[in-house]
């Protein structure tokens, strides 16, 4: 990896565990509906399902790193199933800058990268928690039209 791009790892750590407690809310509505109906505590389940998406969030920010090398974008991830993909730069068609409200509410930005070929409207891959990331989308374009040029 020629170059690592850096990442707030807190407040992605804080964007992912907001986003996966925004996500299962009404499923822990429905159980705690459930569990109180027939009299079983529900503070227990509350407290794991928080813990359990911090510790999650924590550990796959934990993994998370994106790289740029004079001919790839390179990204590694997961936790459970590791990932680790190359986007060449020459296939890279476009770079889209992307922030929600829970995003701007971190200050944090996604880049969505399009590819050639891939014959679907579906970016296939997103950087999230980049540091200065439209500085970061220019420099991955300038990457790319270097490697073009040789």
């Amino acid at each position: 990896m020629d170059k690592e791009l850096n990442i707030y790892r807190a407040r992605t750590v804080a964007y992912l565990a907001c986003a996966g407690l925004l996500i299962g809310l009404p499923l822990l509505l429905i159980h705690w509906i459930a569990l109180r109906s027939v009299g079983l505590p529900v503070l227990p389940l509350i407290i794991l399902y928080i813990c359990g998406v911090a510790y999650f969030a924590v550990a796959w920010v934990k993994v998370l790193r994106y790289g740029l090398t004079d001919t790839a974008l390179l990204i590694n991830k997961g936790i459970w199933f590791k990932s680790r993909k190359t986007i060449p730069l020459d296939k890279i068609t476009d770079l889209e800058l992307v922030q929600g409200p829970l995003l701007r509410a971190f200050g944090m930005w996604i880049i969505k990268i399009q590819t050639a070929g891939t014959g679907s409207q579906m970016p296939v891959a997103m950087l999230i928690g980049l540091i200065a990331p439209e500085q970061m989308r220019e420099e991955i374009l300038a990457a790319k039209t270097a490697y073009l040029k040789n």
